[in-house]
Parts: structure tokens; sequence; C-alpha cells
């Protein structure tokens, strides 16, 4: 019993609670090592049952195995004091001064500590070290025979460490394998897959195999190519424009602003020309969704600009039946343009020849979703006309990026009419809330029916200071002012910028 009660000095009371008292904090503030912390609990314990346990039998004081039960008693504590040391500097120290280190450093830096607490341990206990060394020399060699890729791995690993090929968070690529590294650890490195897989790769193979590190030197962003095919009754460089206006005015997300998408001829073939469009992609995980939302706005961008894309060349028989069936298409979209322009406010002065005029220069113009379709502050001389979806009509204040939505519009509804009617920029930014179509009309065909019939003009101003009045009101509340200006004096300064636009 004496020898039990010598266990309990107060010295190693107070750092047993010390231990206990640490433990218990860092289970709070650092949740993500609650594990680790549980492990060294068990250690703490153990080490307490072990000087227990051979206190009874005479402690240090006695040989053989109740000797080396004590001292790996101390060696249990000594090891749970690194750990909870480990944790504290590792994660609550570091992060805080942001300052971090990997995990494989972190190992490392442990590993010396338990194996400098071994030996201090037991030259603690009074064991000869020169004689444990000269043996351990000899154990070492057997051990790294049999162990010979275990050590490659480890090795492998410091060696990546110390030239810095890759590091945590670059994307590699390895035997068909790619990914983003997460971890490099003594044995193994953690490549996690655009699939949410995570693939363990020996690092020995990393040493012997070809990784490619990609992305590192363009801000971690991949190149990807787009191909599409268009006839040759289209210019190439009216192609080209169209489609890198689409991608550069309003870029998909996860599409790289810098450097700026570029579409470039590829090859000639029999029927078409092959096209590219090269862009920089910002998040490797969405290749294949961004490459769909590329495709589709080359596919808007096109049919906006009335180019097709090229199909696989076929026979085709024409008979009496698909002529009538053309002819059917042709009234159907004849009455639908005209539907367009009844149903327009806009419109509903002219009659049915010049509704009929018109309708032979409208341009059909469609909107993939989230497209911008105008911008504010944008110059732009056409209006359009929506026959099929809804947009959102929204308005932008400062430089911040705040927007208020303060209409939807739907078929019948038309946008873009100040630029249409007086050359100003938009006063608005609209954008498809899902695929969109519309007619768009131009400055140029609108031009002779208002030369044929000025006083349309009047009508027409009157309609439009009704609705810039509405969007001023909006753009007011939105800054927490009153409206300064009335419909009167709006129609009249209207009419008298259409008149100068168009040169009445």
């Amino acid at each position: 019993m004496q020898n039990i009660s010598a266990l309990f000095s107060p010295g190693i009371i107070g750092f047993y609670l010390i231990l206990f008292f640490a433990m218990a904090f860092l289970y709070r503030a650092a949740p993500a090592s609650r594990k680790r912390i549980g492990m060294t609990v068990f250690l703490a314990l153990c080490s307490i049952a072990g000087i227990l346990t051979t206190g009874l039998f005479g402690g240090g004081s006695a040989g053989g195995l109740v000797k080396l039960g004590a001292v790996l008693s101390r060696l249990l504590a000594v090891i749970a004091f690194i750990n909870v040391s480990g944790i504290f500097i590792f994660s609550l120290l570091l992060p805080k001064i942001k300052a971090g280190i990997s995990k494989f450093v972190e190992d490392l830096i442990l590993a010396g500590a338990y194996i400098a607490a071994g030996f201090g341990v037991i030259s603690a206990s009074g064991a000869n070290l020169s004689g444990i060394l000269a043996t351990s020399a000899v154990v070492t060699g057997v051990v790294a025979f049999s162990l010979q890729d275990t050590l490659g791995n480890i090795i492998g690993g410091m060696v990546l460490h110390i030239e810095d090929a890759f590091v945590p968070g670059d994307r590699i690529k390895i035997d068909g394998q790619e990914g983003i590294v997460r971890e490099i650890r003594w044995r193994q490195t953690t490549l996690e897959t655009f699939t949410g897989d995570l693939i363990l790769i020996p690092n020995i193979m990393l040493m012997k195999s070809s990784v490619t590190v990609l992305g590192r030197t363009c801000g971690n962003k991949s190149f990807r190519p787009v191909l599409f095919n268009v006839y040759y009754d289209r210019a190439p460089g009216e192609v080209i424009r169209a489609v890198e206006q689409a991608l550069r005015d309003d870029p998909p997300e996860f599409v790289g602003a810098e450097p700026a998408p570029v579409c470039v001829i590829k090859e000639f073939q029999g029927s078409s020309i092959v096209y590219s469009v090269n862009y920089w992609l910002a998040d490797p995980s969405m290749g294949g969704a961004t490459d769909s939302m590329v495709r589709s706005r080359i596919y808007y961008a096109l049919s906006r600009a009335g180019i097709k894309l090229s199909t696989p060349a076929r026979s085709v028989v024409v008979t009496e039946e698909a002529d009538s069936i053309a002819d059917k298409n042709l009234k159907a979209e004849k009455a639908r343009r005209l539907a367009a322009l009844k149903g327009a406010d806009v419109f509903r002065a002219l009659t049915d020849s010049e509704r009929d005029i018109l309708a032979g220069l409208l341009k059909p113009t469609p909107f993939a979703g989230g497209e911008l379709i105008t911008r504010q502050g944008a110059v732009a001389d056409w209006l359009y006309i929506v026959y099929e979806g809804s947009v959102e009509v929204r308005l932008y204040s400062g430089a911040t990026g705040a927007y208020r939505a303060v209409k939807t519009l739907g078929p019948g509804d038309f946008l873009g009419e100040m630029g249409l009617f007086t050359g100003e920029p938009r006063s608005a930014t609209a954008v498809a809330a899902g695929d969109v179509r519309c007619y768009r009309l131009d400055r140029d065909g609108f031009r002779g029916i208002l030369a044929s019939r000025p006083e349309i003009a009047g009508l027409i101003a009157a309609m439009l200071a009704g609705r810039r009045v509405e969007l001023a009101e909006a753009k007011e509340k939105m800054a927490g002012e009153v409206a300064a200006r009335g419909q009167a004096a709006e129609e009249q300064d209207l009419l008298s910028k259409i008149k100068d636009f168009f040169s009445l």
C-alpha cells in the first residue's frame, strides 16, 4: 500500500489533472479532432491503470515484466501528452495565426516526438541506451528488408513533400484517374474524383508513374473545346462573331472570364465547316454540365443570327404532301407573327396592311433560360416581341450588383421599345426565365411605315410615356425618392425624340 500511495504524488496528480482538463477543453474547441482525443483519453487511462497495477508489485524498483510494464505505462502517459500538445498546436494555434502545415509534416513531427519520448522514458528507467541502439540497428536492417514497399511509400511521401510537385488542392491525372488531391500521408495519397469517390494511391506508384498536374499555370482552370458544324453558306466571320459575342457578353456559369472563350475553325469537311469553342473551365467538377450550357448558348446564338447547324448528309424526297406541309407551316408562322403584332400595344395604331408588312420583317430570336436579352445601359436600336415563355425585367442600382425584379413579361409583351423608337440606352435588364422565343424588329424595318404615317409617332409616344413613368417610379422607389416628371411632360419629350431619331 505504501508503494501505491507513492504513485499519487502531487506532481503526478497535477500532470493527469492538467492532461484531462486539456482534453476536455480540446473536445469542445476542436470538434474535428474528437476521434483522436478519444484515443488519447484511452491511452491516459491505460497509463494510470498500468502504473497502479505495476505499483502493487513494486513498480519501477522491481524487475522483469513488472519493470517493463512500469516503463510502458510512463511511455503511454508521455504519448498522451504529446497528442494533446499536437492537437492544440496543429488544430487550434496554427489555424488561428493563418499558418498551416500538411498532414504528412504533422505526422512526421509527431513521429519524431514519439521516438524522442521513447528514448527519454527508457533512459530515465536506467536502461543502457548504447546497447539498445546497437541492437536496434540490426533489427532496423531486418525490418527494412521485409517492409520494402512500406518504406518505399514513406520515402515517396517525403520526396513528394520536399519537391512540392503537387499539393493538396491540385488537380492531377494518373493512369486515367483524374481528381483533386486531398491528402498526402505516410503511405498513400488520397485523390477525390469528380464523381465523389476517394482513391488511395500508394506513394510509390506516384513516384514510378507519370503524373499530370492540371491547370496549375492558369489559376487551376482547365482548357475545354466544344465542337459544332455549320454549313458553307455562311461566312466563318459571321459564325465566329455570333458565338463569341454571346459567350463573352453573358458567359455561362463556370466559364472563366479570362482567358475569354474563343471560337476557331478546326477543319473543313465535305458539307460543313467544323468550329471549336475553346474555353477555360473554372470548376473541374462541372465539366459535363458546363459543356452542355456552352452548346446551348451556341445553338441560341446561331439561331438568333439565322445560321443553321449542319446535319449529316442524307437524301431527301420531296413530295406534294411535303410541299403542302411546308406551305401550311409558312401560313402558321405568318399568323403567329400577326398575332404577336396585334397583341403588342405599341403597334395597335397600325393598319392591317402595315402590320402585314412588318410581319415579313420580323426575325425569330430565341433565348435560353438565364440568358440576357437586354442589358441595362446598352445601346441597341431594336425591339423584341415575346410570343413564348417569360422574361424577368430587372433594375440594377449602383456598382454593387444589387437588383430588383420589377416586372415579368409574357406572350404579347414587348421590350426594348425605347431603343427602337428613340435610340436611347436600355433602361433595364431583361433575363429569360426559361426558354423564350421572341421576334426582333429593327429600326430600319419600322422606318418606312413611320415615314408614311408620321401621326403614328404621337400615339406611340403616349403609350411609351406611360411605360417610362412606371419604370421611373420603380427606380425612384429603389432610391427612396418621388417621381419628378408627369405623364404629359414625358409624352412630349418622347415625341420630340422619336421625330428626331426618324428624321420626321
